[in-house]
């Protein structure tokens, strides 16, 4: 369980400034989500067997986070601007949209546990 949350608070600080900083960037799609692929790969690797859920969490929170931090920024200079709800054309804070990577990121955590689990068995 201690592995797990490490992996969802790494992860979670790690990616909410990563879609805060790269939102108002022209970032190509590929790298946008290529980053964030390795990166919840890697949330599995460390949460080991329990890396299905750790990355769909951490991918959640830190869309969330990052969607206050690049509000935040945005207001700074234009206050008016409107809350940041999408990062890219994939990933949008809706409800049926946002399934779709969940689904995705728990694939890549269980992958990553897999590894985890290889390099670093649980007690």
């Amino acid at each position: 369980m201690a592995r797990m949350l490490a992996s969802v608070l790494a992860t979670t600080t790690g990616l909410a400034f990563w879609w805060g900083l790269t939102e108002p960037l022209p970032v190509p799609p590929a790298i946008l989500l290529g980053v964030s692929a390795g990166v919840l790969l890697c949330a599995g690797v460390i949460a080991g067997r329990l890396g299905v859920a750790a990355a769909p969490c951490a991918l959640l929170f830190s869309l969330f986070l990052g969607s206050i931090l690049a509000t935040q920024l945005h207001q700074a200079f234009t206050p008016s601007f409107a809350p940041v709800s999408h990062f890219g054309s994939l990933l949008v804070l809706e409800l049926p949209a946002i399934l779709i990577p969940l689904t995705i990121a728990a694939a890549l955590g269980a992958l990553g546990g897999f590894v985890g689990e290889r390099l670093l068995p649980s007690r």
